[in-house]
This record gives C-alpha cells, structure tokens and sequence, in this order.
C-alpha cells in the first residue's frame, strides 16, 4: 500500500494555501493524520494476520461466515466486505483450496453458492480472534470508555462528509 509518510510543515501549508485558497490547514492536517493512522492501524493488522497465514479479506470473510453459519452467497461476501463479486469468487476459491470454506450449488438455483466455513476454518479463528481481541483493548487502551465514543462520534461524523 503506498502512503504518504512525509507530511508537509506548516509553512508548506502556508505555502500551497496561498496557491490553492480551498485549503483549510487544519482540515488538511487532520485528513493527513486520520489517514496515517488509519494505514497503520490496517498494517498492524496485516502483520499481526500474516502470521496465521492470513489476510484482511480472507480474516473478514472468515468472521462473516462465523456469524452466519447457514452460509452466505457470493453476492452477501461481497457486499459484505466491499469487493466485487469477481474479487470475492477469487477469494472463495483460494479460501477453499486452504480447506477454510466449503462453497456448495444450491438445490433450487444451481448458478448460486452458498459458502460456509469450515471447522478446520473455525479452529483458525479460535487460535486468531483472541490476541486480536486482546491487541485491539491494548490498542485502545489510552482512550477512556468516553474517549472511545466520542472517537467513534467523530468518524461517523468524517465519513458522513463521504456521502456528498
């Protein structure tokens, strides 16, 4: 994933807000920091992940089927994490071939499949969903219960902005 790690001083700022008088420094300063923090957050992740053989998208599809154990279609997967359908049969299939999902044609509709996950995938995630739990409270651990809500407050607020 590219970043960008090298942030622009305040007279930089000051600088480009006298070319481009749609900057405002402060929300800039705080999308440049929502965005660092934001990629380093998913790194965490990532890293923590790989040593279980495993990806955000792999470890988000995994939780999805946990939490419907009948099964989800292709379709549900997708919408589920944000992906194309394309993307999310890719990913099934490699799931599968790891023996951590079964995907099976439904009776009545055979172009459709209902995918489930497996106890070897289940066993996964009862070895991984622990210390995750555990690094996400650690993680968090600065912010009081109120901090945490007013953060959460904040973001919804931020992402609203995204619907415009």
């Amino acid at each position: 994933m590219l970043e960008l790690r090298d942030f622009p001083s305040e007279e930089t700022l000051k600088a480009f807000a006298k070319r481009f008088p749609e900057l405002n420094m402060t929300a800039l300063q705080t999308w440049l920091k929502l965005l660092r923090v934001s990629s380093d957050v998913v790194a965490y992740l990532e890293n923590y992940l790989s040593d279980y053989g495993l990806s955000r998208s792999k470890f988000f599809v995994l939780l999805l089927l946990m939490r419907n154990p009948d099964g989800l279609n292709i379709t549900q997967l997708a919408e589920g994490t944000g992906v194309s359908c394309a993307t999310m049969t890719g990913l099934i299939d490699r799931l599968k071939k790891a023996e951590l999902v079964t995907r099976e044609e439904l009776q009545q509709d055979r172009r459709v499949f209902v995918v489930q996950i497996t106890s070897k995938g289940e066993q996964l995630m009862e070895r991984v969903l622990p210390e995750h739990y555990r690094r996400v409270a650690a993680l968090m651990h600065p912010l009081s219960e109120r901090d945490r809500k007013s953060l959460q407050t904040l973001l919804e607020k931020v992402n609203s902005g995204l619907e415009m």
